[in-house]
């Protein structure tokens, strides 16, 4: 039974279709004023600016749809999570989904300070499945897979190994990885598509058709578990 004190909901969020080309700047801009809409007692910072209390989990490339969106709402007032679901969707684009929601646990860390892996999956166009399964072999037996990341300050070069927990292909052109996300770095889908092509260079003319994020998590570092942000 959910306890009607607590006034903060954590929320799972689908971005799908032509939604998936939406900023994260826009993407919140959609998610906020769904929410407006559909008259949620929402709680709103203080200032000359107010706007509603809601932090993200972690920022998805433009061009990636996901169903493991994360953000944390305050409320004014308690709203049963069912009802604040149904309410909201009602509001928002068919593009945008809020899946579920529950109560947040009471004095935890924030969303973006929690989480520090994504699971994708990848679907990849003119990529030979025998030769793709030799490439993730080769990549997950490598030490070190550099690529090139480009970024404001020009272009770098970054060893992604370390930081892609697992990797494996799910079936003809689909690949499922695990990558570091959040405040201390982040593996893209292109970055992991192209260290495969670095191990593999046979693979040269493989394309990253669609990235689609599945869940986000706290990786435990040690013991590699991961868990999902509703109770931590």
């Amino acid at each position: 039974m959910w306890e009607r004190t607590k006034l903060r909901l954590r929320i799972r969020l689908a971005k799908l279709g032509l939604a998936r080309f939406l900023s994260h700047l826009d993407f919140q801009r959609v998610v906020e004023r769904g929410l407006r809409r559909a008259g949620l007692p929402l709680a709103f910072t203080q200032g000359f600016n107010p706007h509603p209390r809601i932090s993200y989990a972690s920022a998805l490339a433009t061009g990636t749809s996901s169903e493991g969106e994360f953000i944390d709402v305050d409320l004014t007032e308690p709203v049963e999570p069912e009802a604040f679901v149904s309410r909201a969707n009602a509001a928002l684009p068919a593009d945008v989904r809020l899946l579920e929601a529950r109560p947040a646990p009471e004095g935890g860390e924030s969303l973006m300070a929690l989480v520090n892996a994504a699971e994708y999956r990848l679907t990849l166009q003119g990529a030979d499945e025998e030769a793709l399964r030799q490439a993730v072999a080769r990549f997950l037996e490598a030490e070190q897979v550099v690529v090139t990341r480009e970024g404001p300050a020009g272009s770098r070069s970054v060893d992604i190994r370390p930081h892609v927990y697992s990797l494996a292909v799910e079936g003809p052109g689909e690949l499922r990885a695990l990558v570091q996300t959040g405040s201390a770095g982040n593996v893209r889908p292109d970055e992991v598509v192209a260290g495969l092509i670095r191990c593999a260079p046979d693979l040269a003319g493989v394309e990253l058709a669609l990235a689609h994020r599945l869940m986000l998590y706290r990786r435990d570092p040690e013991t590699g578990i991961c868990a999902e942000p509703w109770s931590l």
